[in-house]
């Protein structure tokens, strides 16, 4: 009982965390089961993954009790911070699958732009939040979005750029715009395609290709959606396994990153799947409940940002896996192996947390 007493204590949302738990707990078990060997052997990146969940749920927790007003306060040297890290990648970056996006600190090396992705949507909700006529600060708008969007396609990430522009998009619906704003981001998007259609490596528009058809370069550019396909077609209906003597997706140097939900299915079961998303739909079922309980702006808006910002990584890490969307890159927040995508999504949780435990404070004083 003492245990217990303790664990709702320090914990804001324990349903948040019991369902952050066991989505962190597959995603290792999976993890261990790719690379071949004993569960009583944990491989590298099985340590290392296990390490970055626990880091990751100190600062979930951490997080959890800062204050929205100091966050808020915060948040424009946050995103100025994000930038100038993201141009740092550009200048310093270390190239890696034929794409520049790691920084390293000695032995430490991340992916800026995991964060960046928050802090633009913070920063968005903190415009909004400011009470400007809504047609003045359009040109803001698209700059404090333009900037990071830009930044992150030169890296080159196609799939992590439409990932913030949506979660950011739907920041700017929901703050009320008015229909010139709209209008005027329309066109301007609608602008910058040419641009994007340049920026596009050819890698991207091979992907595309052998999305559409596996078979032209099976060897080459489609060997991961032929193999994908193996590996779909390996699932069971029900099943509980973590382990395979062989995988489809041996071959496939990011399956434990970018394809680690289609390295579920194929060890496990569609079942065992189905309840991963039921998982993450607990943690966006709490997280909506900030929106009603909240009188801040901020903390609505910052609120509907991150929650779209995870969602729609679900959403297209799955579509990708089972083969409905070409290859993007994006990884399953929680699950994949991977520092800087754990510990974002981490920080992510704990600010869902802090500002639900905010707004409950709010109600409680009012």
């Amino acid at each position: 009982m003492l245990i217990i007493r303790i664990f709702k204590t320090i914990v804001p949302d324990p349903i948040i965390f019991l369902s952050v738990f066991l989505i962190t707990a597959i995603g290792i078990l999976t993890i261990q089961g790719a690379s071949g060997e004993h569960f009583s052997n944990f491989s590298q990146v099985t340590r290392n993954q296990i390490f970055f969940v626990a880091i990751g749920f100190l600062v979930m927790v951490t997080v959890s009790y800062l204050p929205v007003d100091i966050l808020e306060a915060s948040t424009p040297l946050i995103y100025i911070v994000g930038i100038a890290i993201l141009l740092l990648v550009l200048l310093l970056g270390e190239e890696s699958f034929g794409a520049q996006r790691w920084l390293s600190l000695g032995p430490i090396r991340f992916q800026p732009m995991e964060i960046t992705k928050i802090t633009t949507i913070l920063m968005l909700a903190y415009i909004a939040s400011r009470n400007l006529p809504h047609f003045g600060p359009l040109l803001i708008n698209a700059t404090v979005l333009g900037i990071p969007a830009i930044l992150i396609l030169l890296q080159p990430d196609l799939g992590s750029t439409l990932v913030i522009i949506a979660s950011s998009f739907l920041v700017i619906v929901a703050w009320g715009t008015s229909a010139k704003l709209l209008i005027g981001l329309s066109v301007g998007g609608i602008g910058l395609l040419p641009v994007l259609g340049a920026l596009i490596p050819g890698y991207q528009l091979e992907r595309i290709a052998t999305f559409i058809d596996p078979t032209k370069d099976p060897l080459g550019a489609g060997y991961t959606a032929k193999q994908l396909d193996i590996a779909l077609s390996k699932a069971q209906l029900l099943g509980v396994s973590f382990t395979s003597e062989e995988s489809a997706l041996d071959g496939i140097s990011v399956r434990n990153s970018d394809f680690i939900f289609a390295q579920l299915l194929e060890f496990s079961s569609v079942a065992v799947g189905l309840v991963v998303v039921l998982l993450f739909a607990l943690v966006v079922w709490r997280a909506v409940l900030i929106r009603p309980e909240s009188t801040s702006e901020f903390r609505k808006l910052a609120a509907l940002g991150l929650i779209s910002l995870m969602t729609i990584q679900v959403v297209v890490h799955i579509g990708v896996n089972i083969r409905f969307l070409p290859t993007t890159g994006i990884t399953m927040p929680l699950m994949s192996a991977g520092g800087s995508s754990v510990i974002s999504m981490f920080i992510l949780i704990g600010l869902l947390q802090s500002m639900m435990l905010n707004a409950r404070s709010s109600e409680s004083i009012s």
